[in-house]
């Protein structure tokens, strides 16, 4: 009697079909794992940038807070002399606003003083930037004057917000 060699053959075969397909399987899944990889990294840049811009949004929420509890209005720079410095010689030379966030104005003002000390600005400065809402000093020009300190003048630009209700 002979034996019959078809069923292991057959047997064979079917193993040498399934590492054929377990090898292409293999290889598909290395292909698909390189680009998934480069998904998640590119998930986890755009999180911490997600992390760092919500970062950002609580200061600018917490700053907004803040000025929006200060007066709708900025103490003018002149009242503000006076208080500061009785006496001040400040000319306003130029006011200009312009829109910022919605809701939101900065002012920007040039002014000039003449003949002062400079405790006297001094004293101007610290209350400006002492208002609420403060004054920044973004120029200062002074110019030395022959009497002992004293200022001939002082070009000085000073910018704030305001809100519009």
């Amino acid at each position: 009697m002979k034996k019959n060699n078809t069923p292991l053959a057959l047997l064979w075969s079917a193993a040498g079909i399934s590492l054929l397909a377990g090898l292409l399987l293999t290889l598909r899944s290395v292909g698909d794992m390189s680009r998934t990889t480069e998904v998640w990294h590119k998930k986890a840049n755009d999180m911490q940038e997600m992390n760092s811009l919500r970062a950002i949004a609580v200061q600018h929420r917490t700053l907004l807070k803040h000025y929006t509890g200060y007066p709708a209005v900025p103490t003018p720079l002149g009242e503000l002399a006076r208080t500061a410095a009785p006496g001040l010689n400040l000319m306003t030379r130029s006011t200009e606003t312009h829109p910022t966030v919605p809701g939101w104005t900065a002012r920007m003002v040039s002014v000039g003083l003449t003949d002062i000390t400079g405790d006297d600005l001094g004293r101007l400065l610290d209350a400006a930037t002492a208002a609420n809402p403060p004054w920044a000093l973004l120029e200062c020009t002074v110019s030395a004057a022959s009497t002992a300190g004293r200022l001939s003048k002082a070009e000085l630009v000073f910018e704030t917000v305001e809100r519009q209700d």
